[in-house]
C-alpha cells in the first residue's frame, strides 16, 4: 500500500498516494506548482483556476507532441527493421 505523502501545490497541502514512491510524488508536484507558477507569472490571470487549465493545456499538448514523436520513432524503427531483415534473408539466398 501507498504511503501518503505531503506535497505543497500553489500554497495549498495536499496529501496524496501513489505506488510510483514519494520521491516521484514530490518531483510531478514540484513539476505541476513550477508550471502553475509560470502560467500565473506569464499571464495576466489572477484565478487559480484559469492558471491550473493554462497549465493543464500546456502539459497535455507537451504530451501529445511527445506521444507524435514517440510514434514517428517506433515507425522509423519499424522501418529499419523490415529493411535489415530483408537484407539479411538476401544474404542467405
Amino acid at each position: 500500500m501507498a504511503k501518503p505523502v505531503t506535497v505543497e501545490i500553489l500554497g495549498n497541502q495536499y496529501v496524496l498516494r501513489s505506488e510510483a514512491g514519494e520521491e516521484r510524488v514530490r518531483q510531478v508536484a514540484g513539476l505541476l506548482n513550477d508550471r502553475l507558477e509560470q502560467v500565473q507569472a506569464s499571464s495576466n490571470t489572477s484565478s487559480t483556476l484559469a492558471a491550473v487549465v493554462l497549465a493543464a493545456l500546456n502539459i497535455t499538448n507537451e504530451l501529445l507532441q511527445l506521444r507524435d514523436q514517440q510514434e514517428k520513432l517506433f515507425q522509423e524503427i519499424e522501418a529499419k527493421t523490415e529493411k535489415l531483415l530483408k537484407m539479411i534473408e538476401e544474404q542467405k539466398a
